[in-house]
């Protein structure tokens, strides 16, 4: 309520001031009459006083040319003479229009003309006498006292109206005097007035200008934060003005929609934010229009998807609310929603979390039931082998089935608690152990022809649980054998690299079988994924991720060489510090490289080897 206050404030001042300069003009513009009519009149006094001194001077050139023709008979004197006598009488009505204002003077008008007659009449004799051949009674006349007295009277006539304009040309000059210091004082002071009063003014106005430029820093402090507020959130955020265009965008909402602020300030709002229904495809009602239409808090329906620029869709959340003003008016809408993508992810792994989770309290109960038979199974195997009359034969046999029954104990064991530390690493003979694995699967790989080469090179030490390492290896084994066709080939390779700066060691397990489709290759190392729908249970290959990735290692599916057909697992295990303890190597040394960027060529992964 301030603002007003100060609106009508600076009105008043101005107002005030506007006055001051309207009353000053005022009276300036009267004191300035007041001076220019007392200069009038001071002009008018001396304009009589010089008429009264014509009419005399006049009387005077008359007499003197007068006196100059009588006494030399030189008739030139005479023209000079008649022009002095032919402007007394004009002089005199001048003198008389003069003096209209002054009653004194007009009672002496009178008789300064009949003394001013006689007078001419006197000097018209003279010449007449003259020129009728009587000089001399024309130089008695002159010298008689009439002559004299004639000119004495008019004198005194025009001495006196001379003394009375004097008298008033002191008192109108000082009349005018007056009103010259009158309309001095009169502007010095509406001028100290006025400025006092623009200084006071302007005072406050400076005042008002610096509280407004506080509250502008203020503001624009304030918007500097809420635009890096703005920026900075997580959550994409579009505003608009109460016409339903676009004012601001932060970076996400940039990314999101596929166009930035530039582009999209001062368009519409629903060409910038269009959205969808994922299910139907059809266009969803913008909540920015509902928002300006019922002026409150909107959320988006489920469902809804952000259609780019570039044409994909993108599954947002959330709501649209109004922007009012003080007084509660609306100026706008601001709009947040964001990416629901990883979202979605998240609820999906969640819940396969929670189904791995029964799954592996169903398995460990399982295993539980089934670890007190496979007891009596290897007592039995014990006892078979312990037999005097079992054949050769068998007893290879029979080892080799205790061997995979001390494979199942050890899952149970897994399964049960990952051996609740019952088991210590050691140090791993990498190449016996994937020949035990290659053994295991022997009769299967002789059923479908099966070649498997052997690349072993020098090994650097790898401590781990061996089962757990022979698990992952025939996991990825049993895989490679359900891929290829009858007389495929299997190639496992063994070697040493640098990754990271640290030395590791690479198994590397290829087949020729058709490959992995693109489609499943961020899959394959999810839980209950699988391909094999009549025999896989999807966890194969998580639970050797998982393997893996406890030791610090790493295991990824990796490109063959172009126009190799099949698929190539690599599986990188740290090296142990202590060299002296590692395995013995065999064969040739052998390093490979893997291509750092995975792709798909003809539907399969590739390898380059060297």
């Amino acid at each position: 309520m301030r603002i007003p206050y100060k609106r009508i404030g600076v009105s008043v001042g101005f107002s005030l001031l506007l006055v001051l300069l309207i009353v000053n003009a005022t009276v300036t513009r009267r004191k300035l009459g007041l001076q220019i009519g007392a200069e009038s009149w001071v002009s008018h006094t001396r304009q009589v006083l010089f008429e009264l001194n014509q009419l005399q001077l006049l009387l005077a050139d008359a007499e003197a040319e007068k006196r100059g023709y009588l006494y030399t008979g030189d008739s030139r004197y005479l023209a000079p003479y008649r022009d002095a006598i032919s402007k007394i009488e004009p002089e005199i009505d001048a003198i008389t229009n003069l003096t209209t204002d002054n009653p004194r003077h007009q009672a002496m008008i009178p008789e300064l003309r009949n003394r001013v007659h006689a007078k001419v009449a006197e000097m018209a004799q003279v010449v007449a006498l003259y020129q009728s051949g009587k000089p001399e009674a024309a130089r008695e006349l002159v010298l008689t006292a009439t002559d004299m007295l004639l000119m004495d009277h008019v004198r005194l006539v025009i001495t006196q109206m001379e003394y009375e304009e004097t008298q008033l040309e002191s008192s109108r000059v000082a009349a005018y005097q007056r009103a010259i210091h009158q309309t001095i004082s009169s502007i010095y002071l509406a001028n100290l007035l006025a400025f006092v009063g623009l200084v006071l003014l302007s005072f406050y106005i400076l005042r008002e200008m610096d509280l407004r430029e506080g509250h502008a820093r203020e503001l624009r402090a304030r918007e500097e934060w809420f635009r890096v507020t703005l920026t900075s959130i997580g959550d994409a955020v579009i505003a608009t003005d109460k016409q339903g265009a676009v004012t601001f965008l932060n970076p996400v909402a940039e990314t999101l929609t596929g166009i930035d602020l530039a582009r999209a300030k001062g368009r519409n709002v629903l060409e910038i934010f269009t959205i969808i229904n994922e299910q139907t495809h059809k266009p969803a009602e913008n909540p920015v229009t509902k928002v300006l239409e019922v002026g409150q808090v909107v959320g988006l329906a489920n469902h809804t998807a952000l259609q780019r620029k570039d044409g994909t869709e993108i599954p947002i959340e959330d709501s649209a609310a109004p922007i009012r003003g003080d007084q509660g008016e609306l100026l706008g809408v601001v709009l947040v929603f964001r990416d629901v993508t990883d979202d979605r992810k998240a609820r999906e792994i969640m819940r396969r979390t929670e189904r791995l989770a029964a799954a592996a309290r169903l398995s460990a109960t399982m295993a539980h039931e089934i670890n007190n038979p496979l007891q009596a199974v290897g007592s039995l195997l014990y006892l078979a082998r312990s037999t005097p009359d079992t054949p050769p034969g068998a007893i290879q046999h029979l080892a080799l089935a205790d061997q995979e029954l001390k494979r199942v104990a050890h899952i149970t064991q897994q399964t049960l608690g990952f051996y609740r530390d019952s088991h210590i690493p050691e140090v791993l003979d990498l190449p016996a152990l994937v020949e035990s694995v290659i053994t295991l699967y022997s009769n299967k790989l002789q059923s479908k022809d099966i070649r498997v080469e052997r690349r072993f090179g020098a090994c650097p030490p790898v401590i781990a649980v061996s089962g757990e390492i022979k698990q992952v290896i025939s996991n990825l084994m049993a895989n490679a054998a359900d891929a290829v066709d009858s007389r495929g080939t299997i190639t496992v390779t063994l070697g040493s690299t640098e990754h990271a700066g640290c030395s590791k060691l690479q198994i590397l397990i290829e087949d020729d079988g058709p490959g992995i489709p693109p489609k499943h290759v961020q899959q394959i190392f999810e839980p209950f994924f699988t391909t094999k729908q009549e025999v896989g249970t999807g966890l194969g290959l998580w639970l050797s991720k998982e393997i893996v990735e406890r030791y610090g290692g790493s295991i990824q599916l990796v490109p063959r060489g172009r126009g190799v057909a099949g698929a190539a697992f690599s599986i990188l295990l740290p090296a142990s510090s202590n060299s002296s303890d590692g395995a013995a190597s065999r064969g040739e040394s052998t390093t490979f490289q893997l291509q750092p960027d995975s792709r798909i060529d003809n539907g399969s992964f590739m390898q380059e080897r060297k």
